[in-house]
């Protein structure tokens, strides 16, 4: 968030500061628009949106390195609260060890120890937690349920105790990170059973029905005691099986499972079709007045294996044959945008979000040899030689990503354009920023041709060379898109200009709100036909760091004012324009002493103020307020002396 800076000095410090964690924009050619994407209408504030990436600590360890949008390292999770994400899902095994040894089962090694590094650092990017526990020392899913090796005798009572022992316990050591923790799941892809209880054992009768759904309480149990405002979640799959989604609601709502969210998982290459997806959440959601969610998804942008351990979907004849996209960062693009739509389409604001699996597991090297010691030691492989002690289809299926193909990064760590779609993602139409009656320059936040464009409504960009703007969803302060730029090459004087023609004779005040790399500097300028003209200058302090430079020109009602913001960069500079304003300022604007002119002793009022805190009246600060941001700085000051030359 922009800093105010009150003074030329401490703008200076701030760019300084903030040299070192500026960060550039993906390149166009990696950058899709889509203008439905604005204020997707979740009806109850901002969705989960949210990334799995429980194996993250694993890889780091392996020597994978992360970067942010500058290509230089950076911590993940901040790259990640950048992006637009502000949930991260956590898997947690009870003991993913080899008796005796000690070995890891690989996976990520996800106990809870992992699970407090990741919310420590969750809590320090300001991300909440989702806490998905399996109640099982290795993967639990459909077709794999089996309780942790110490519970593997215990009666369905002594499981229940101790799911709700272990649930408690370990949300309260997540808690002691300062992490936010906003829903847990109770059990991973439950559709079969959970911790050893399979309803296949009873033959899907009532009386497995009541075993499972004790476990489901005993858990959900612990979440109450734990926290009454955690959402608990229960996670199944397979919607394009629409009975049998129905029933397994049905059944758990029969037993009286005390939950909040119906979460799923969808896998586009095997789980129907978006509009199945929706139909099925809306009819969970009505019957049982839930909360829906996609708990797991992702899509492929390249089918190339880098680790030489065979991909999940490694070749077209394993995508499916439900819903199509392009093999790439834009389709996976497309791909979450539609998805997130079809979970907002659910009615009533039930549709709570969409989280991303695993988009960070990527090679850990590219010789196979290296790689099986790296994943054997740190865990960073799908699972290690270990697990084989536990889960049977380790001993032959053991190694590295199956799921790199399908990350929002780039081999080397750095964020592909698809991770940037959570940013564009809103609730309540929150994205759009409320619309100023005073403003007299149309399409002032860039939303008006709803998509990628280099020739704006009411404005004109030039010239159209290497750095110039073009309007892109991407960088925006609100709304869905704003104004951008970036360069590989030096550029000078790239601009865009408005014009806008007066009714009435005043003060006119022209403003944006600019953010950008610290090499890029801008130029503001307001230009009426008259002659009187007005603009200034300043230094972009840093990817997000919204500085509102304003600029007051003077006008006889009939003429034409014309708006421009320049920038100037070196290669690899970048920044956005969002959110411009002309409006005219209150006939009391500069005139602080109330003398009917604006003269030496209006800025001399001002000097005072800022100098030694002067007091102001009410009446002085709304005339000092000349850039109309609700602050009174230098700026107003710089502003005030302009108009008096």
């Amino acid at each position: 968030m922009g800093i105010l800076k009150q003074a030329a000095a401490a703008l200076t410090a701030a760019a300084m500061l903030l040299c070192s964690a500026a960060v550039l924009p993906v390149s166009a050619a990696d950058t899709v628009i889509y203008s439905s994407l604005i204020g997707l209408p979740f009806a109850n504030g901002d969705p989960f949106k949210g990334v799995d990436v429980s194996s993250v600590i694993s890889l780091e360890k392996s020597g994978v390195k992360f970067r942010g949008r500058s290509g230089k390292e950076q911590d993940i999770f901040r790259t990640l609260a950048d992006a637009g994400v502000n949930t991260v899902r956590v898997r947690i095994w009870n003991d993913p060890y080899e008796t005796g040894t000690h070995a890891n089962y690989g996976g990520g090694i996800c106990d809870i120890t992992v699970a407090e590094q990741i919310a420590k650092r969750c809590a320090n990017a300001g991300l909440r937690l989702f806490v998905d526990f399996h109640y099982s020392d290795f993967w639990a899913d459909p077709g794999k349920q089996k309780a942790p090796k110490a519970w593997k005798d215990y009666s369905v009572a002594q499981k229940a105790e101790a799911i709700h022992s272990f649930t408690l316990a370990s949300l309260k050591r997540l808690a002691e990170t300062g992490a936010e923790i906003a829903m847990v799941q109770i059990g991973n892809e439950t559709t079969t059973g959970m911790c050893g209880v399979m309803l296949a054992d009873y033959n899907w009768s009532d009386a497995g029905w009541s075993d499972l759904c004790t476990l489901f309480n005993a858990g959900a149990g612990a979440v109450r005691e734990f926290n009454p405002d955690t959402l608990v979640a229960l996670h199944f799959t397979n919607p394009e099986k629409s009975d049998n989604m129905a029933y397994l609601a049905k059944m758990v709502a029969q037993n009286h499972v005390d939950y909040d969210v119906f979460a799923t998982s969808y896998y586009p290459y095997w789980h129907g079709t978006l509009s199945n997806l929706t139909r099925v959440l809306t009819g969970i959601s009505q019957t049982y007045h839930k909360k829906v969610l996609v708990a797991e998804t992702s899509w492929v942008h390249t089918l190339d294996d880098a680790d030489h351990f065979a991909n999940t979907i490694g070749s077209r004849d394993k995508m499916g044959e439900y819903v199509s996209y392009d093999i790439s960062a834009d389709g996976q693009t497309a791909f979450l945008h539609d998805l997130f739509q079809a979970v907002a389409a659910v009615p009533d604001g039930n549709g709570i979000g969409v989280f991303y699996w695993e988009p960070a597991w990527l090679p850990v090297g590219t010789d196979y040899d290296q790689n099986s010691r790296i994943w054997e030691e740190n865990g960073s492989g799908w699972a290690s030689r270990a697990a084989g002690e536990y889960d049977d289809s380790a001993k032959q299926y053991h190694g590295g990503s199956c799921v790199e193909n399908e990350a929002l990064f780039s081999e080397n760590g750095a964020p592909l354009s698809s991770l940037y779609v959570f940013g564009t993602v809103h609730g309540n139409g929150s994205s759009q920023p409320a619309a100023d009656e005073n403003n007299l320059l149309q399409n002032a936040g860039f939303e008006a041709d709803g998509g990628w464009t280099d020739r704006p409504q009411s404005w004109r960009l030039n010239p159209t060379a290497d750095g110039h703007f073009d309007v892109r969803a991407e960088d925006a302060r609100s709304g869905g898109y704003a104004l951008h730029w970036y360069s590989e090459h030096p550029f000078s004087d790239s601009s865009a200009s408005a014009a806008v023609t007066v009714s009435e004779a005043g003060l006119y005040r022209f403003s944006v709100h600019i953010q950008g790399d610290i090499e890029s500097v801008y130029t503001l300028s307001a230009a009426a036909s008259g002659g009187k003209q007005d603009k200034c200058t300043g230094r972009c302090t840093g990817w997000a760091d919204w500085q509102t430079p304003s600029v007051i020109v003077r006008a006889a009602a009939g003429e034409t004012v014309q708006l421009s913001v320049t920038v100037s960069g070196k290669d690899g500079s970048y920044g956005s324009v969002d959110d411009c304003s002309f409006v005219r300022c209150t006939e009391e604007s500069g005139d602080l002493n109330s003398d009917g002119v604006i003269d030496r002793a209006d800025l001399s009022i001002l000097y005072a103020h800022l100098l030694t805190q002067q007091p102001l009246t009410q009446e002085q600060t709304s005339a000092a307020d000349l850039n109309g941001n609700g602050v009174i700085s230098a700026a107003d000051a710089a502003l005030l002396k302009q108009l008096l030359l």
